[in-house]
């Protein structure tokens, strides 16, 4: 018969030997990038939340409505990861499903191994609805060199509680290392990614470098990986994304008119469904007065802004140039906004025709969606001289206000 110092003893065994396994179990890996979001196919019941480690490891994505969250400190699902799901470099891309539409989440990932854990800062998002109609996102580009003045126009951009992002590319300075994804790019971005998926598309500086096409979750589309070019609706909005890398590459004129063809059925069928707005992002503009590229890509200008205005689209947000521009051609609003970090650039001493407003400046792009209209407003964020920044207050330098077509035909700017 055992005695009460027997169970002592064995109970005292038994922690020790628990405490000797968790001794001995691999700690948890660090985040090299701490989580983010992006899309998948439909915004309304799916959120990708990506993140990268220095090695695979399993772990877990606990989520649930965020009015619960904060009423409980409880998440009402859970997804687990495992280790081998990670891409070359660690990164994980898991999908939270059958989420309710125009929802507020909120979630975190936790790394586990043995008795310790690594738990990620609790992020929130929203969920989209097919007639959702009143929400803002931002647009900004040419992020590649400083990223502390990246992250001044991240934080800028914070305070608009934007529902997602859009990037024109050119996110670093070479796309096949490493390092600068994770030490500059994805760092900068992280107190805002964790909220708003970030959508992106192609710059020349990427380089079309397998990072690219790892690191982020985008919507379904075509081209290398289904995701070269994309497109997504959101609510009453339709967003495309193209690459105007294309003709760099091998084969680049059958890309090319790949492209094209599916650019011309996605309008086609955006306008079907009856979207109010369409709005589409690339990189090289089309149209500008920089001092360095303008008139702009007149290569692609021939191919694309007729496609443009057939369709109706609302307006073109390009990167490239370092600088804002606004301009319109036939109808069609173009919005260069490559002020996300980079070194800024000036301006020909005459604009070319359809250029509306322009500026030297830090700066990103703020859509607000209310209803039947859409104002594209850009924000200073910083002026540089000498190399010095100096923060601007955010009050709009430009802004415009669209109306939604009531047929096909291209809407129309005020």
């Amino acid at each position: 018969m055992h005695t009460w110092k027997d169970w002592i003893a064995l109970s005292a065994i038994i922690i020790l030997l628990l405490i000797g396994i968790g001794l001995h179990q691999p700690a948890p890996p660090a985040f090299v990038r701490s989580p983010y979001l992006g899309f998948g196919a439909d915004p309304t019941t799916t959120m990708m939340v990506s993140w990268k480690l220095d090695r695979p490891f399993p772990a877990v994505v606990r989520f649930g409505p965020q009015k619960e969250y904060e009423k409980t400190g409880k998440f009402t699902a859970t997804v687990s990861v495992t280790a081998d799901s990670a891409t070359d470099n660690y990164v994980y891309h898991v999908p939270l499903t059958g989420l309710a539409p125009d929802t507020e989440y909120a979630y975190q990932v936790e790394i586990k191994a043995g008795l310790s854990s690594r738990k990620s800062e609790v992020g929130e998002f929203w969920t989209a609805s097919s007639d959702l109609d009143r929400f803002v996102f931002d647009v900004y580009g040419d992020t590649r060199t400083y990223s502390d003045r990246h992250r001044m126009v991240i934080q800028a951009m914070a305070h608009d509680h934007p529902r997602f992002v859009v990037h024109t590319g050119d996110l670093v300075e070479s796309g096949g290392v490493e390092a600068l994804w994770d030490d500059r790019f994805f760092r900068a971005i992280s107190s805002l990614a964790d909220d708003a998926p970030f959508l992106t598309v192609l710059g020349n500086h990427e380089q079309n470098s397998p990072q690219y096409y790892e690191g982020f979750s985008l919507p379904p589309g075509g081209g290398r990986g289904n995701k070269e070019w994309w497109s997504i609706d959101y609510g009453t909005v339709h967003l495309v994304g193209l690459d105007t890398n294309v003709l760099t590459l091998p084969h680049g004129f059958k890309l090319n008119r790949d492209q094209i063809a599916w650019l011309k059925a996605d309008l086609s069928a955006a306008r079907k469904r009856g979207k109010r707005f369409i709005f589409v992002f690339f990189h090289h503009p089309l149209f500008t007065s920089d001092r360095e590229y303008s008139p702009g890509n007149t290569g692609l200008r021939q191919l694309w802004h007729p496609i443009f205005k057939e369709y109706g689209v609302t307006a073109v947000f390009c990167g490239h140039c370092h600088n804002y521009e606004r301009l319109v051609e036939d109808g069609v609003n173009y919005i260069v906004t490559g002020g996300g970090g980079a070194p800024l650039s000036g301006f020909v001493d005459t604009p070319i025709s359809g250029s509306v407003k322009r500026a030297e400046l830090l700066h990103y792009v703020r859509v607000t969606i209310t209803g039947d209209q859409a104002e594209i407003a850009m924000v200073p964020v910083g002026k540089v001289e000498n190399e010095a920044v100096t923060p601007l207050p955010p009050e709009p330098f430009d802004s415009i206000t669209i109306s939604a077509p009531q047929t096909a035909s291209a809407p129309v700017g005020s």
